[in-house]
């Protein structure tokens, strides 16, 4: 069990008499700076409802043993693993309007990319990326992994400079992971200098390339030589004949397990059939190659060519799972060409996983806030012993938390809040009308 009690029961052993007759604070009082001691009556993602101390930075089912205030009544809210995006374009962030409101398929946004990326600014994708950062840690999301472009124009590493910067100025609050997003067009010596900057990880969208299994080789090499690991946008498509991850799972194999191999998107798996995806996903598998399901950004960029029964754009989620394969999710894409709608809520993403991928609203959790452990972050599931990381959600289950898309919420870094972001509600004037006389 993750606390003290038995599921969906309020323990009485935990709780000193003093405490109880005391009127605690809530974690709607919570403010950024406010450090955690307890928390009573707080559910976990399995259910079970009791007390967790925060000791040193780790959760404890010892609430007797910690001295000083009574801690905090969380009645009604659950302790959550706090979400993890690991699929963003921070420095595209916020760029839709200025890009000329496009529509339309991946292809049509890339070429809008292009038509304007140029005019980007350092500056600019340092303020929209900063902007994006903090929605994100509001929405309780403290682990990112995002990919930047080497932008259009005469300085292509300036969004990565801007990255870099970003992540240092949010260290302890958001876990940044870089990818340095390069093309075909783009010298080894750039992407050498590009880790030099301070990139975590290399990657790009090799299927914009002549040769795709070739630019994914050469990535590949670049990386063997800087001794990172990659992160690729991989079978991008709709199109059956599209098997990118295969390559890559076969390519990375013989890396050490520690060694971040992962493909994102792998929209084409929903289109094989039964007995081919079985084999490549047991290939996958094999290779311990991860994959990012990016659901909000493939249902609008995919289809516009299948105006009838069009596809779910995403890759089949539960078989992937089923097939041993580490799954994690991504938002992807905040107000930009790719994505006019997006805003780096993970629970937005969570909750298209169960709409659109069928998982259970548990499983949709564990799988947006699974890119924690990929970047080397101890376990947060609110266990004994666990790091004070967490996101309290006011809802009573994982369902409700998603179907009300959780709108109080407290993020928890080290035992410390971090970030509260709460429903703003009006009054409504819900008139009683007169009664009515019957005829009978």
């Amino acid at each position: 069990m993750a606390i003290v009690g038995q599921a969906n029961t309020v323990p009485q052993t935990v709780t000193t008499e003093k405490a109880s007759a005391m009127v605690l604070p809530t974690p709607e009082s919570l403010a950024p700076g406010a450090a955690l001691d307890v928390l009573r009556n707080v559910t976990t993602i399995d259910g079970t409802v009791g007390d967790l101390a925060v000791v040193d930075g780790h959760l404890s089912t010892s609430v007797g043993d910690v001295a000083g205030p009574a801690g905090v009544d969380a009645t009604g809210w659950m302790l959550l693993p706090p979400l993890a995006d690991m699929h963003a374009h921070i420095d595209k962030a916020y760029t839709w309007e200025m890009a000329g409101r496009p529509a339309g398929s991946l292809e049509d946004a890339v070429a809008c990319w292009q038509r304007f990326g140029a005019a980007l600014t350092q500056e600019q994708i340092e303020r929209n990326a900063r902007r994006a950062l903090l929605a994100a840690l509001r929405a309780g999301v403290t682990t990112m992994r995002t990919h930047v472009n080497f932008h259009e124009g005469a300085d292509p590493l300036r969004g990565l400079r801007a990255i870099v910067a970003l992540r240092d100025e949010f260290a302890g609050l958001v876990d940044l992971q870089i990818v340095a997003m390069h093309g075909h067009l783009h010298t080894a010596e750039l992407v050498r200098e590009a880790v030099g900057l301070g990139a975590d990880l290399l990657g790009g969208a090799p299927h914009l390339s002549p040769d795709p299994t070739g630019e994914m080789d050469r990535t590949i090499a670049l990386a063997d030589e800087a001794g990172i690991g990659v992160d690729f946008h991989t079978d991008e498509t709709l199109n059956p004949a599209s098997l990118d991850v295969v390559h890559l799972a076969n390519a990375t194999a013989p890396w050490a397990p520690e060694r971040t191999r992962s493909a994102g998107h792998c929209v084409s798996l929903a289109v094989q059939s039964r007995d081919r995806l079985t084999e490549v996903l047991a290939t996958v598998a094999a290779a311990e190659l991860t994959i990012v399901t990016n659901p909000l950004t493939n249902l609008y960029l995919q289809g516009w060519d299948h105006p009838v029964s069009t596809p779910r754009a995403i890759p089949p989620l539960r078989a992937i799972r089923a097939a041993g394969v580490v799954l994690a999710a991504g938002g992807d894409n905040v107000q930009d060409p790719f994505n006019p709608l997006g805003n780096g809520d993970m629970v937005d993403v969570a909750a298209a996983l169960v709409i659109a991928g069928h998982l259970s609203p548990d499983e949709a959790w564990h799988v947006a806030s699974a890119g924690r452990t990929l970047v080397g972050k101890p376990a947060a599931g609110g266990a004994h012993g666990d790091v004070a990381d967490l996101l309290l959600v006011r809802a009573s289950s994982v369902a409700e938390a998603l179907a009300e898309r959780a709108p109080d919420r407290v993020v928890v870094r080290d035992g410390r809040v971090v970030a509260t972001r709460h429903l703003s509600t009006a009054t409504v004037d819900i008139r009683t009308p007169a009664p009515k006389e019957i005829t009978v």
